[in-house]
């Protein structure tokens, strides 16, 4: 498993910024998704893929050592849908060209 500070090095290396930068880099890009799920409850981004925030609304459960009735508290549940070229870009090669290439084939689309 993956962890933050991992994909902070590896951001890094790739980007050719120090580690210090990447991770602000990161948190700053983790803070604006936040910021537009909690405004609009989805985020598209072409070749990725896609966030979608869903209220979860209280509800009623069993503690299962207990047995006792609990309320759970109303919450927020965010769900991520891979686009096409991530996913491919995962069974190899590379996803930002395939990512580029899905964008322009877009732009090309609705110029017509």
């Amino acid at each position: 498993m993956s962890s933050r500070q991992e994909l902070i090095e590896k951001f890094a290396k790739k980007a050719n910024v120090p580690k210090r930068n990447a991770g602000v880099y990161l948190g700053i890009f983790l803070e604006v998704i936040q910021l537009i799920l909690a405004r609009s409850g989805e985020l598209k981004l072409p070749g990725f893929g896609a966030f979608k925030a869903r209220q979860i609304p209280e509800r009623e459960g069993t503690n299962p050592l207990t047995k006792k009735k609990v309320t759970f508290a109303p919450g927020v549940r965010v769900s991520f849908k891979p686009g096409r070229p991530f996913k491919e870009g995962m069974l190899g090669g590379s996803f930002v060209a395939k990512a580029e290439k899905a964008a322009a084939g877009k732009a090309g689309k609705r110029k017509k």
